[in-house]
């Protein structure tokens, strides 16, 4: 319950003498016990039926006739029959949350709040450090894998600005790969790599698209000899590079 001081402020902020005020969850009846004493008319939802007698007591009708005190008090109650599922699966819209979530957490375990399901852990983002910059092709992680950037065709004119480039971009940052599954699933196209080199797009923490901005800036062309989802992005930005 509150004070009735704080339905009737906010009553004589958005409504005028006459409106109607609509309190979705209406509990003991304050909100509308504040609309009757400012001459506002009133519509209250409750689903539970032992707040009635407080919500009469409250508007001064459990004693009165209806009608007594210059106003009127209606009581109406609906009985639903539905399939409450049914009905939100013809909503045009239907929220469906990517994570599954578990409250019943050990406090023990120090974990409070709710937690993710340890499958949806597995796919998110693995962060690495960045080693070394072997050329504007191959990276060395921390971890000792090498990665190939996708789409990425060394430049011999600028090989060195875009080694720069990278050691500037990568330099105490946090990195992550992400894999084309096309690529994953042609051996031919996986042929053309070294054993032991990752194919991939590599982003910067803040998301930032390396190999996109290689190509952006002229640093790199890009590598048309395998077809991999961002073949036509990158066509698109080494063009308006050129132009």
């Amino acid at each position: 319950m509150f004070p009735e001081e704080l339905p009737a402020r906010l009553i004589k902020m958005f409504a005028f003498v006459g409106d109607t005020v609509l309190d979705p969850f209406l509990g003991s009846g304050t909100t509308s016990l504040a609309a009757k004493n400012l001459n506002r008319n009133s519509v209250g939802y409750e689903i539970n039926e032992n707040y009635f007698r407080k919500i009469k007591e409250k508007l001064g009708v459990a004693l009165a006739p209806p009608g007594g005190g210059g106003f009127n008090v209606d009581f109406l109650k609906d009985d639903f029959n539905f399939d409450a599922k049914k009905e939100i699966e013809q909503l045009p819209y239907v929220f469906k949350d990517p994570l599954q979530l578990n409250k019943k957490i050990d406090p023990n375990k120090k974990t409070f709040g709710s937690r993710v399901n340890n499958a949806k852990l597995e796919n998110r983002e693995k962060y690495f450090s960045v080693k070394k910059i072997i050329s504007p092709e191959l990276i060395e992680l921390k971890n000792g894998q090498t990665i190939r950037l996708l789409g990425v065709k060394e430049k011999g004119t600028t090989s060195g600005e875009a080694i720069e480039f990278l050691k500037n971009k990568t330099k105490g940052q946090k990195v992550y790969l992400r894999f084309d599954e096309k690529i994953k699933a042609d051996k031919k196209s996986l042929s053309r790599f070294h054993i032991g080199e990752k194919p991939c797009y590599l982003y910067l923490k803040n998301r930032t698209f390396l190999n996109a901005h290689l190509i952006k800036n002229g640093l790199v062309e890009v590598d048309e000899k395998i077809a991999h989802k961002y073949l036509k992005k990158f066509l698109n930005l080494q063009a308006d590079n050129n132009s």
